[in-house]
């Protein structure tokens, strides 16, 4: 009995010591949905989004950020809901879609035929961080091109620098929709003058 006691004192006490793995829950974020646009008459066209080239980093669902110009990183509690790039891919479908623009629109593999194609490459994503400010950085490169004769009908630079009102990934995602709600309408008149030419 005597032996026993301070045996089960000490698995007592080593049972008490064990430290137990606290982590922190992983805080998803999104993009805005596409907002509707004013009601007009379709070009009898069907258009394609063609799934969006990037870098491997915005293939998935990291929210980067670049402190001092040097060190790139992404937030370990906070990512977006989804790989980013398709993510964009998405909202572009959805903002054409309810646009009117064209007859029909998709995004992926169909069999439907189809005359107008939506090439796009994200060139930069990343929150830039200093000491006591941060912004985002935000260039998604278009080309619309005709089907048909797989021949460039426009293309242009869609470039944008937001200011974050917090130094987080929060701040990182609010800045992030505030530019993407500016691209919304740009893209869209870009779209209109492209298809008036042509």
């Amino acid at each position: 009995m005597n032996k026993i006691l301070p045996l089960f004192l000490i698995i007592f006490l080593l049972g008490g010591c064990s430290i137990k793995e606290v982590t922190s829950p992983i805080v998803k974020y999104s993009i805005n949905d596409a907002q509707a646009m004013a009601a007009q008459k379709p070009i009898d066209k069907i258009l394609k989004i063609s799934h969006i080239k990037t870098s491997i980093n915005l293939q998935g669902d990291s929210i980067w950020y670049k402190k001092d110009n040097f060190e790139t990183n992404s937030y370990l509690y906070s990512s977006w809901n989804q790989n980013f790039s398709n993510m964009i891919e998405d909202h572009e479908a959805d903002l054409l879609y309810k646009s009117g623009l064209f007859k029909s629109v998709f995004s992926g593999y169909s069999k439907i035929k189809y005359d107008r194609v939506l090439e796009g490459e994200i060139v930069q994503a990343v929150q830039f961080v200093s000491k006591n400010k941060a912004e985002v950085e935000f260039i998604l490169r278009l080309y619309l091109v005709n089907a048909k004769n797989s021949k460039l009908i426009s293309s242009k630079d869609f470039s944008y620098t937001r200011k974050c009102k917090t130094i987080d990934a929060y701040g990182a995602v609010k800045a992030y929709n505030d530019i993407i709600k500016i691209f919304d309408k740009e893209v869209i008149l870009w779209l209109k003058k492209s298809i008036k030419e042509n």
